[in-house]
């Protein structure tokens, strides 16, 4: 049978590739109430479940580190930072206007994730090396 002979990575690139961007789309603007990042993470986190054939109640973060994956909650943030460092930087006024209303908003984000320089003067990076380290250390 297909399931017993799979590629577990493979497997994890597909759901990466096709089924997460369709997840997170937009996920940059939005923020998900509390029951739909309950869902999205649940999804996310069955889907490693499937994949690697481990049981409901086991946590799936280290599979999810081992496969260089975020948790869908660390990946929103890690997304949002990126997307507003963007708009910092660029040149239409509009963009640069909305990005300092939400200042506040994204000084928290960046504060979970120890970034405390301002993102217009940070690679991207850096950004995701800061994301990518806090959920390490969580893992660890």
């Amino acid at each position: 049978m297909f399931l017993d002979n799979r590629n577990e990575i493979l497997a994890v690139h597909l759901v990466k590739t096709y089924c997460l961007p369709a997840a997170v789309y937009g996920g940059e603007v939005w923020s998900p109430t509390s029951s739909a990042s309950k869902s999205l993470s649940v999804a996310w986190n069955n889907a490693f479940r499937r994949i690697f054939n481990t049981c409901w109640r086991e946590s799936p973060r280290s599979l999810q580190f081992y496969c260089d994956c975020l948790p869908i909650a660390y990946l929103l943030d890690q997304r949002r930072l990126l997307f507003w460092k963007k708009m910092s930087i660029s040149n239409n006024t509009l963009l640069r206007f909305l990005n300092k209303a939400c200042q506040a908003q994204l000084i928290a984000i960046g504060a979970k994730y120890g970034i405390v320089q301002p993102l217009s003067s940070m690679p991207s990076s850096q950004i995701k090396r800061h994301v990518w380290y806090t959920f390490s250390n969580v893992v660890h």
